[in-house]
């Protein structure tokens, strides 16, 4: 949602000045190799370098089949590995949807639902559809806070309360935050209400008095690192690890690594250590080569079933690593995976927490869930809800005290 939408006026951010500035050095740089339309086939089947990409949005001559392109790259930076510009696409390709939603071109009530600065959106209305609070972790005050993420705090309740209490059992004075990392808004291309948004979280986490951000999403954990970078992120998975947590069976797992995961390889080794009692196997693709799983670049509210078509290549590789069992430790990855819509899942998908804490996440019901809170009396309010959400206050004033909630 644009300030004007949110009825208030302010100067333009750093990050919206230089989103031209980063279009015309893209054009500047690029090669015209066409090495990233090798990798890529939605550039392939674009026909277009990011140059060229560049240049026509920079210009203004964005037509209905750039703009197709632009809302259904899944951001996941795989084309541009190996560039021999250092060109990243999947940033070209961000900062166009940065530039468009600016100039009116995109409207952001195409991705209403994922508007995660707003009171509601979809993750706490499918909270307050089925009953799912956290209101008695909160804390006003907390050493650590405890940042779940919006898809396993919404869909794995059951699994973000047995982490917490593991937290808490390692003595830790731990707080609870059910809000959003901001991570949609930054993939829709809304960059203002994203740092908007993250100053909000800043606030919080200082009049709390918290040392530190623990994640359970690798998304959360590249994104307040990026945005809060003088605030001190820690991933649940390595606590796991380096407190000798160790999970054995039988099942022959691969490991879908999600896109945030080739920021480094830390996260995939972590999963896999917690999991090394089980015998392992890889998918064709995995670290920093991994495919995305249909999710990423918030390309569902625009394609579904190009989203499906990704997932379906993903679980190909999974059938052909000949593994019982797909883990991951993106909650996010795992729904996409364990639905896809008409594809054969080849072996079950499973959340790496499920493993840990002994807990099964019902992706089916999950599935049902997505489906029914848009249906019937409960369907009406919440999609009445979703036309009175309003902005989130920002700032938040320093120092209120007030908890990590919505």
């Amino acid at each position: 949602m644009s300030a004007e939408m949110a009825g208030e006026t302010r100067n333009p951010l750093p990050c919206e000045s230089a989103v031209v500035i980063s279009l015309e050095s893209c054009a500047a740089s690029c090669l015209l190799c066409g090495d990233c339309l090798d990798r890529c086939s939605l550039l392939a089947d674009l026909g277009l370098m990011p140059a060229e990409i560049a240049e026509a949005v920079a210009s203004g001559q964005v037509d209905e089949r750039l703009l197709a392109a632009i809302q259904r790259c899944d951001l996941c930076g795989a084309c541009g590995r190996g560039c021999p510009a250092e060109i990243n696409p999947a940033e070209v390709f961000l900062a166009a949807r940065q530039a468009l939603i600016q100039n009116g071109t995109i409207s952001p009530f195409e991705y209403d639902v994922m508007l995660t600065d707003r009171d509601w959106h979809f993750f706490t209305i499918y909270r307050a559809t089925y009953g799912i609070t956290y209101d008695d972790l909160m804390a006003d005050r907390c050493d650590a806070l405890f940042f779940p993420g919006c898809s396993l705090a919404s869909y794995a309740p059951e699994l973000t309360r047995a982490a917490f209490g593991w937290l808490q059992g390692q003595g830790l004075s731990v707080g609870f935050s059910d809000l959003c990392c901001g991570k949609p808004l930054a993939s829709i291309g809304m960059c203002a209400e994203n740092e908007r948004y993250v100053s909000r979280l800043q606030a919080q986490f200082e009049a709390a008095g918290a040392r530190e951000i623990i994640t359970a999403c690798p998304n959360c954990e590249v994104q307040l690192r990026t945005y809060m970078p003088a605030v001190q992120v820690r991933s649940l998975y390595a606590m796991l690890a380096e407190a000798g947590i160790r999970v054995s069976g039988s099942e022959a797992l691969t490991f879908h690594d999600s896109c945030p995961d080739r920021c480094d390889g830390r996260n995939p080794a972590t999963v896999r250590a917690l999991l090394s009692g089980f015998p392992q196997v890889e998918m064709a693709s995995r670290g920093q080569n991994a495919i995305c799983c249909g999710s990423g670049g918030i390309v569902s509210m625009i394609d579904p079933d190009l989203c499906n078509v990704r997932a379906g290549r993903r679980l190909a590789e999974f059938a052909g690593s000949g593994a019982d069992v797909c883990v991951t430790s993106c909650m996010s990855c795992a729904h996409r995976l364990a639905r896809a819509g008409d594809a054969a899942v080849p072996g079950e998908v499973r959340h790496c927490l499920e493993y840990v804490f002994d807990a099964r996440i019902d992706y089916a019901r999950i599935a049902a869930n997505t489906r029914g809170m848009w249906e019937g009396s409960q369907g009406q309010l919440n999609l009445e809800r979703l036309a009175d959400a309003r902005v989130l206050p920002l700032p938040l004033p320093a120092a209120t005290g007030e908890d990590f909630h919505a």
